[in-house]
C-alpha cells in the first residue's frame, strides 16, 4: 500500500504553479493557463528506491488576493508546501511571507520547499538568488530556481519534498 501526502504548491498569481505540476504529474507545458479557480489537483505515484510506493496528492492554488481566504481551506490534510515566486517579479517574492505564514497558522508541522520559478527568463530577473536563498536558509528549507517551461528542477524539487515528508514516515 503507498503512502500518501497531500502537497500544497501556494504563492501569489502568475508565478507558474499551475505549470510547475503539471509538469510534474504531466511532463507537459502549455504557454498559457486560465487562471486557476479555487485549487486542482493532480496525482502522482511515484517508486521510491527502496521499492515503497509513495502517491503523491498535488494541490494547485489559486493565488489572486481576492481568494487568499479560499485558499486556507485547502490547508487541511496538508503534509508539505511548496512555496512558489516568480524570478521575475519581486513582489511576488516579498508576498511568500503572508504564504508561509498563513500555512504554517493553519497546519504546524508542515514541510517546506522554496521555488522560485522562471528561470528561462533570467534577462527579466528581479530576484537575486543570493536574495531567495538566504529567505530560505532563514527559515532552515531547501531552495530551488526552476523552469517549468524548461523542465528545470522540477523533479528535483518534488524528489527533495518526497524525501521531506518520508523523514517522518513512521508516524
Amino acid at each position: 500500500m503507498a503512502k500518501k501526502y497531500k502537497i500544497l504548491v501556494i504563492g501569489e498569481g502568475a508565478v507558474g504553479k499551475t505549470s510547475i505540476a503539471t509538469r510534474y504529474t504531466r511532463g507537459a507545458f502549455k504557454e498559457s493557463h486560465l487562471m486557476t479557480l479555487g485549487a486542482n489537483f493532480m496525482l502522482k505515484d511515484i517508486k521510491l528506491t527502496d521499492g515503497e510506493k509513495v502517491r503523491l496528492s498535488i494541490w494547485d492554488t489559486v493565488g489572486q488576493e481576492r481568494f487568499r481566504k479560499v485558499v486556507e481551506t485547502y490547508y487541511k490534510g496538508a503534509s508539505g508546501t511548496i512555496l512558489t515566486f516568480d524570478l521575475t517579479n519581486k513582489k511576488s517574492f516579498e508576498e511568500l511571507d503572508y504564504w508561509k505564514n498563513t500555512s504554517n497558522d493553519k497546519v504546524k508541522e508542515m514541510k517546506y520547499v522554496m521555488v522560485g520559478n522562471k528561470l528561462d527568463l533570467e534577462d527579466n530577473r528581479e530576484v537575486p538568488t543570493e536574495l531567495a536563498q538566504n529567505k530560505a536558509d532563514e527559515w532552515g528549507i531547501p531552495y530551488f530556481e526552476a523552469s517549468a517551461k524548461t523542465n528545470i528542477n522540477i523533479n528535483e524539487i518534488f524528489d527533495k519534498m518526497t524525501e521531506l515528508l518520508m523523514e517522518n514516515k513512521n508516524d
